[in-house]
């Protein structure tokens, strides 16, 4: 008997809710590094996240059908009603960045829209790579650093623009990047075969699994390096390191299994989204006891 029904699943899974909803604890972390309390860039950094990555999926409907049928069948289905709510997702955390933030809220907000649209549209003057996406390693990278960028400094510009609160937001978009970084490339192991079809060059297809793994260890190790350093140098609080470490233990692990177990790539990769739960419980628990409000 399933408890949730087919079609109320499939709309949550496919219309980036859970992406959403991840996107608020990240930026609650990276805020509590800062030293910056809750503020409106949690809902911002919720609506940005749902209507940038439906709009992603509606762009690249056609080359992920070998890689994602459910949710390729689901978009195909409803179409207008896709669209509309990632378009209203989208004006609605532009019009609380500008109302919050001003000007730079409403850049930061805007900046990895505008990533997005060059890294899954063909507007590059690059015969061999029209789309940044096409591109081996810089597609990684400019993911990750249009995350970093609005999980880490939106919570300054809406509600926070002081030079007190600098150091730990850019600790905190390193910390995001080099996360994001690897959640990606992890990603990218389970998408080898669609990926080379689609002449799509990644880590995984590039180098190979057994070697993107121990490329990852080794960013795992500098993610959590930096973030010992930086506390040490007061950038950000001395209970950061010991917040964080669950998440990337939990993190190396899953890298681990992507070869050295018998499960499921897929349900690995659905696994390793969340890693911001264990970021969020690390902090309330390090940090603040049992309250949500950092003090």
């Amino acid at each position: 008997m399933r408890i949730v029904p087919k079609r109320l699943y499939a709309a949550v899974v496919h219309s980036s809710v859970f992406l959403g909803v991840a996107t608020i604890g990240e930026i609650y972390v990276a805020s509590s590094l800062a030293g910056i309390s809750p503020n409106a860039a949690l809902v911002v950094g919720f609506l940005i996240t749902v209507g940038i990555y439906n709009f992603d999926k509606l762009a690249d409907l056609d080359a992920d059908e070998a890689n994602y049928v459910g949710r390729t069948a689901f978009i195909a289905a409803h179409p207008r009603m896709y669209t509309a709510f990632s378009a209203l997702a989208i004006i609605g955390a532009l019009g609380l960045a500008i109302q919050r933030g001003g000007v730079y809220g409403l850049g930061l907000t805007l900046f990895p829209g505008v990533v997005a649209v060059f890294y899954s549209l063909p507007l590059l003057p690059i015969p061999s790579a029209d789309r940044l996406k096409d591109i081996f390693l810089v597609n990684t990278t400019v993911v990750a650093l249009a995350w970093a960028v609005l999980v880490a400094f939106v919570p300054f510009a809406v509600a926070a623009a002081e030079p007190s609160y600098i150091a730990g937001a850019v600790v905190a978009a390193v910390w995001f990047f080099l996360r994001s970084a690897i959640s990606v490339e992890v990603h990218n192991v389970r998408d080898v075969e669609g990926d080379k079809e689609n002449g799509v060059a990644t880590l995984p297809t590039a180098v190979g699994v057994r070697r993107t793994q121990l490329i990852l260890y080794a960013m795992e190790l500098v993610s959590l390096g930096f973030v010992v350093g930086a506390a040490w140098l007061d950038y950000v609080p001395l209970w950061a390191p010991i917040a964080l470490l669950p998440a990337t233990v939990y993190s190396v692990w899953i890298t681990y299994a992507l070869t050295g177990t018998n499960r499921s790539v897929e349900r690995l990769c659905t696994l390793r989204d969340g890693e911001g739960v264990l970021m969020v419980l690390g902090v309330v628990v390090a940090a603040h006891g049992l309250s949500l409000v950092p003090v």
